[in-house]
């Protein structure tokens, strides 16, 4: 029995449902209004359609999925979808409740304090770099660095009245970890390695089945405890970074994420997507099974530009035209880039594989010669790294 998924929104989260559901072996349907999202060559079928302008023959098409998941954050649209869901038979896989608490750092931030939950201190608390965003906004979106004290005079002032964050700088690693479920019933999953832009938007991501078993236990605790929270019925990450050997929450998105779920499937071979499905679907699907042993994995976004490589975050796909799937390209055992031949200017998310540690770097080490080859000119290669 073929699994059929309906996926509204083929930006990055779209394409991240839509890949690890093609890998699940699923029936996939995206909606989009744009004629050529990121994500439109992994599906089965697509729609360009702005869902709220909706017919009689969309509502059939949301009614036969088995699990429909909105893949963007724009709250009109979701509160859309939560009341067409409720009018007719659309098994929408999003928690309104929950969503509504992860998408305001300040109300999330609030309710992490009152359970005693480990955060970043709020300026003036702690002392100088702090690290500031908008509370409503996802990801990187709006962070900026402030290191002193008259800078942060002038940032106040500049947004007096407006709803933004101020937490202590802390330089430690970032990890990721994804939970699934339902109160009292949650799952979570393999923890990633977060690694930051110039502009604080995530770059890399590593798998970490070498990470301390302490340092796990720890996120796995905090995860779950989030979930319980929020009460959520559906999917969040959180995203922690270690701090003197304590895992402090910088953010929770009760929404598929991208990047990281993709990692885990590779690392483990659970598929989120199949994990969805098997707790929420209409119908009964069978539970995933992962790999004897954990893999070390990669996935890194470049933007290439005539001859210069940079490693870069996320935000550059958003530039890129549709994805397609590539094997063993630039080194990588697989890839998803808007590459042709010819085409100076293009971008590619790197996914690279390997039984240990060691022979991950090794295959990472012959990308940029692997690009070189393919573009036929040597290359510069750059790596951006976080402004400190």
């Amino acid at each position: 029995m073929v699994t059929k998924v309906c996926v509204i929104g083929g930006k990055l989260q779209g394409t991240e449902a839509l890949y690890l559901a093609k890998k699940a072996g699923m029936e996939t349907t995206l909606i989009d209004h744009s004629n050529s999202p990121l994500g439109k060559n992994f599906c089965g079928r697509f729609i360009c359609r702005d869902v709220i302008q909706y017919n009689k023959d969309l509502i059939e098409v949301l009614e036969e999925a088995d699990i429909v998941i909105p893949a963007l954050e724009d709250r009109e649209t979701l509160t859309f979808l939560k009341k067409l869901s409720q009018a007719h038979d659309i098994n929408l896989v999003y928690d309104e409740a929950a969503y509504a608490i992860t998408s305001s750092k300040l109300e999330s931030d609030r309710m992490m304090r009152e359970k005693g939950l480990p955060c970043p201190r709020y300026y003036p608390e702690g002392d100088f770099p702090y690290i500031v965003k908008p509370s409503a906004l996802s990801c990187s979106a709006g962070v900026a660095r402030i290191d002193t004290a008259e800078a942060m005079d002038a940032f106040l002032e500049e947004h007096r009245g407006e709803e933004w964050v101020a937490e202590e700088y802390l330089d430690g690693p970032s990890y990721s970890l994804e939970v699934i479920g339902v109160p009292g019933a949650y799952r979570t999953y393999h923890v990633t390695e977060l690694f930051m832009d110039r502009d604080y938007d995530c770059k890399r991501v590593l798998s970490r089945p070498d990470l301390d078993a302490s340092l796990r236990r720890q996120l796995e605790e905090e995860t779950v405890a989030l979930a319980e929270m929020v009460r959520l019925h559906g999917i969040m990450d959180v995203e922690v970074i270690e701090s003197g050997g304590v895992l402090k929450i910088l953010e929770i998105d009760a929404r598929l994420p991208s990047q990281t779920p993709i990692a885990v499937y590779h690392a483990t071979g659970v598929n989120m997507m199949s994990e969805l499905a098997e707790v929420f679907a209409k119908r009964k699907v069978a539970a995933v099974e992962s790999f004897n042993e954990e893999r070390f994995v990669s996935l890194e976004h470049i933007r290439v530009e005539g001859n210069r490589v940079n490693t870069v975050g996320e935000h550059i796909l958003t530039s890129a035209g549709p994805l397609r799937q590539e094997k063993n390209f630039c080194g990588a055992d697989e890839a998803l880039t808007d590459y042709a031949p010819g085409k100076e200017n293009w971008t590619a998310t790197l996914i690279c594989t390997a039984p240990d540690k060691e022979g991950l770097a090794r295959k990472r080490e012959r990308i940029p010669e692997e690009i070189a080859a393919l573009i036929r000119q040597p290359v510069v290669y750059g790596d951006e790294e976080p402004n400190r």
